[in-house]
């Protein structure tokens, strides 16, 4: 046991943050979050405890490893930017809500250091804040101690934290649907414990493109820990989990995403398989539409929710209310550029930009936010903080696409020659980066990063995958 915790603890560790996140009401609740701190804290003293070695390396030698590989990643440097900045919006403020006798209309104070950045809702900055803490320490320790067998495990667990939290999800469904964890009365619909449909959907949605490519893998036989079926049952609940969401654009995405996988897999593993495999991977999935078809014909509300999927449903998404936010959202950045108006200040600053005879609209469920990730990071965190947040995860693209291009061969187990670069890639890297493109699309009608649960696991897999791409010898 302890020899599985000093080899594969930080990926646990990491895991934990998913699974605490996820488990906790999905995510959005401010109240779980005292939780990721600590683990967060503890992930970070586990870095230097447990540092990766290569064989024969001493631990004082691997964290000295530790140190240099880190003062030497520009995504470290974004990550204590990112930091410091939340830091500054979170305790330069709030700034308060006043009428202006003079000019007649609502302003808000200024801060108590104008130059700075600063927030409307103390609590909401201090949310974001625990947001990105996780997602920073997550991020290094997964680049830097975390080997590919390590990734693999990590990648392992969520998405087995994921299909049961979809069993959890029906359950409910089946025996209390309008009682989450069978005691706290809900009011509206809810899957698993998601108490938004949509980041329910998003969720199950990067988890089971992740599935995908460890099934493939795992087909492949690169993966001598694991046999397919554990993966096939765990795909299979991911992907119930995004249509019992009842989240339209996660279903629509799930059936591109799954069209994509099934012509992927048929070129990346046309010489890998043989004709029984082949077989059984063919019956699976005849039953798996079997039973889509016959849902979709006796599923009631589900079968309805899936009907009313046209191009005017989605068009709508682009206009009325929800145009009327992203508008104000884009207002509200052009009059506060640099540095936004601070976690979840959106809801705040809202109503002074769209006009007191549309007041009505923020006034229903879920309009306090703009529906639109990319414009409500903006927003509250302008440029600056956006930016820096947007850096991360261009570092670790520019890192996975230079593996990418410098990426070693495989041996054709056929051939006994070197295979080609398609199918050297790993597919759980191509799956994983489906995923995480599937996601960033539903994030311009929708708010899935709203969610830490969805945010850390974005991160995480994100993280991982130019650490999966075979190196060259």
């Amino acid at each position: 046991m302890i020899a599985i915790l000093a080899r594969f603890g930080v990926a646990i560790h990491v895991a934990l943050l998913v699974v605490w996140a996820s488990w906790a009401r999905g995510g959005s609740s401010p109240y779980y979050l005292w939780a990721l701190p600590w683990l967060s804290l503890g992930l970070l003293e586990m870095m230097f405890l447990m540092p990766l070695r290569h064989r024969g390396q001493s631990p004082r030698s691997a964290a000295r490893n530790l140190f240099r590989g880190l003062v030497r990643d520009p995504a470290f440097y974004f990550g204590i930017l990112l930091l410091i900045f939340l830091v500054i919006q979170w305790l330069n403020g709030p700034v308060e809500l006043e009428y202006d006798d003079i000019n007649k209309e609502w302003i808000y104070t200024k801060p108590p250091f104008p130059n700075l950045p600063f927030n409307a809702d103390r609590d909401g900055a201090r949310q974001v804040l625990i947001w990105f803490s996780s997602v920073v320490t997550a991020v290094l320790a997964i680049r830097h101690c975390l080997g590919p067998k390590s990734k693999y495990l990590l990648l392992r667990l969520l998405v087995i934290n994921g299909a049961l939290l979809s069993i959890l999800g029906f359950l409910q469904l089946g025996f209390s649907p309008d009682k989450l964890f069978w005691h706290r009365p809900m009011e509206v619909f809810f899957f698993s414990t998601f108490g938004y449909p949509n980041h329910a959907g998003a969720f199950f949605l990067l988890l089971s493109a992740v599935n995908m490519g460890l099934l493939m893998r795992a087909f492949a036989s690169f993966d001598d820990i694991n046999h397919p079926i554990l993966y096939s049952v765990t795909l299979i609940l991911n992907i119930a989990g995004v249509y019992g969401s009842m989240c339209r654009a996660a279903m629509v995405l799930e059936t591109l995403l799954i069209v994509f996988a099934l012509i992927y897999a048929m070129f990346f593993l046309r010489t890998k398989i043989g004709f029984s495999t082949w077989t059984k991977i063919i019956a699976t999935i005849a039953v798996m539409i079997g039973c889509a078809v016959f849902v979709f014909i006796k599923g009631g509300d589900f079968a309805e929710t899936v009907r009313e999927i046209n191009k005017e449903q989605f068009a709508h998404v682009y206009d009325g209310d929800r145009a009327i936010l992203a508008d104000a959202a884009v207002d509200i950045l052009q009059d506060y550029p640099w540095s936004g108006v601070g976690g979840w200040g959106f809801r705040r600053y809202v109503g002074l930009y769209i006009g007191e005879e549309k007041w009505d609209i923020i006034q229903q469920a879920g309009k306090a936010n703009v529906h639109n990730d990319f414009l409500q990071f903006l927003c509250e965190h302008g440029v600056v903080g956006a930016g820096l947040i947007f850096a991360i995860a261009l570092t670790i693209l520019v890192n996975l696409a230079i593996r990418l291009a410098l990426s070693g061969r495989i041996v054709d187990q056929v051939t006994d020659k070197d295979a080609s670069w398609f199918d050297s890639v790993p597919p759980t890297v191509v799956m994983g980066l489906a995923g995480c493109i599937c996601t960033l699309v539903h994030c311009t009608i929708d708010l899935p990063f709203r969610s830490v649960a969805i945010l850390l696991t974005w991160f995480i897999v994100l993280a991982c995958l130019p650490g999966l791409v075979h190196r060259r010898d």
